[in-house]
């Protein structure tokens, strides 16, 4: 148990660790740390498909998991992952199966922990049964997030509403045209027409896998210009 507990747990602890709202801490994890899977996935392999038994809980610990689904015959993106992030709880706490593909973008490693492990967790630590809600509450709010892309506008304002919302710190979108277009579900030339456009005005700046926000001020414009 100690050399899983310091493999995975202190490193759990480390990526959920914003804040007191994080929904695990360090010394919440010596009891899962014990039940910690850690798997490798190659670049475009699924680390399940749609309609699977949900059955664990998954931490992106390296790489890009991209949860996604088939409509109408195109690939639509839901949710771009990154290390740190979980995914899995819902539908194991529902007792369903897998609503969406998760798919590797870029080779990843994923750790992960039975969902059973994680009910007992919650049943007896009223402290990180909180914590652990107020997460789910959070990620409601970023799907809601994503709606707002897709209920934008134009397609202008709808890559405008994504890169606001992905632009880290430094003001970069870490988003492929490939990944923008499966986000919005539209064709990748498309997206790199409006991209190009955006750029020439002055409001980006487009880079190797990335997009940069050069005028942020500008973008919500856009959006407000072209909201309902």
């Amino acid at each position: 148990m100690g050399v899983r507990l310091a493999q995975y747990g202190s490193w759990i602890a480390c990526c959920l660790g914003r804040g007191p709202r994080a929904p695990l801490q360090e010394n919440d994890l010596a009891q899962p740390a014990c039940d910690v899977g850690e798997q490798s996935f190659a670049g475009g392999t699924f680390v399940f498909r749609r309609g699977d038994a949900a059955a664990r809980i998954h931490v992106v610990r390296s790489g890009t998991v991209e949860l996604s689904r088939i409509v109408n015959g195109r690939r639509v993106a839901l949710q771009i992952l990154r290390p740190g992030d979980v995914f899995g709880d819902v539908p194991a706490f529902l007792g369903d199966p897998e609503p969406f593909d998760a798919l590797a973008q870029v080779d990843c490693v994923i750790l992960s922990f039975e969902t059973d492990t994680l009910l007992r967790l919650l049943q007896t630590r009223p402290a990180v049964a909180s914590r652990w809600f107020v997460s789910l509450a959070e990620r409601m709010a970023g799907l809601q997030g994503r709606l707002v892309d897709l209920l934008a506008g134009g397609l202008e304002s709808q890559l405008a509403s994504i890169l606001l919302r992905e632009a880290g710190a430094d003001g970069e979108a870490h988003l492929t045209h490939a990944t923008l277009g499966e986000m919005l579900g539209v064709p990748q030339t498309s997206v790199q027409r409006v991209l190009k456009t955006l750029e020439a005005a002055g409001l980006v700046q487009l880079r190797y896998r990335r997009v940069v926000v050069v005028d942020t001020a500008a973008l919500l414009s856009l959006i407000e210009a072209e909201s309902p």
